[in-house]
């Protein structure tokens, strides 16, 4: 079932709540499962992510035209890999702020109006269409994480759904072999964290 706005943005939330609440038992030392990455590396960057989402919620416009779309954002998180590696390993040099960072996010998160357009770093997209692409993030990263943290449900639906829309722009005919898997095991398979099924190997992952 498909969610509205305000679900969304509440599965966000709570997946950000999750994960604050995972920190103190999370041994940041320890390796993460994206290769050459600790737990301290995919924290640092999931850090990032309610600062940037708030800076660039304060800059949103109800009169910019939306350029990119919600698959081509996910999609195009490739081209962005190298400049994350560089910023995320420095980042994990100083502080985990991910709590503190959440905090100050969350009031701007809570008053913005979801149907605006903001700016990021692929350009202007649907605030929407953004805050499902920190859902994948949040839930794919926290699952990174060792050990991983369970995600909220409807968050992982979102995130099952986003990556499936990423697909089937791409490869239509596929989506009868997606429906097949279960969610987890369609997540891990889509962002290359898990075995490929057969039948959908030459189209995964669909983003890294």
């Amino acid at each position: 079932m498909e969610q509205s706005s305000e679900e969304i943005r509440q599965a966000l939330v709570r997946q950000w709540d999750l994960i604050s609440g995972a920190l103190p038992s999370i041994d940041v030392e320890r390796p993460s499962r994206i290769e050459g990455w600790r737990n301290r590396e995919v924290l640092a960057h999931l850090s990032v992510q309610p600062f940037l989402l708030a800076r660039f919620i304060t800059k949103a416009s109800a009169t910019l035209v939306p350029r990119v779309s919600l698959q081509a954002n996910l999609a195009g998180t490739h081209s962005l890999a190298s400049m994350i590696d560089t910023a995320t390993r420095e980042a994990a040099e100083g502080t985990i702020a991910f709590t503190d960072n959440m905090r100050a996010a969350l009031p701007v998160l809570g008053a913005a109006d979801l149907s605006t357009t903001i700016t990021t770093f692929q350009g202007p997209i649907r605030l929407i269409d953004y805050l499902v692409t920190r859902c994948v993030e949040a839930v794919v990263h926290g699952c990174d994480i060792t050990e991983p943290i369970e995600p909220d449900p409807t968050a992982l639906a979102i995130t099952a759904a986003a990556l499936t829309s990423v697909l089937v722009s791409q490869h239509p005919a596929l989506l009868p072999e997606v429906e097949l898997l279960p969610t987890r095991t369609w997540v891990d398979a889509a962002t290359g964290r898990g075995p490929v099924p057969p039948g959908l190997q030459a189209a995964l992952p669909v983003m890294t």
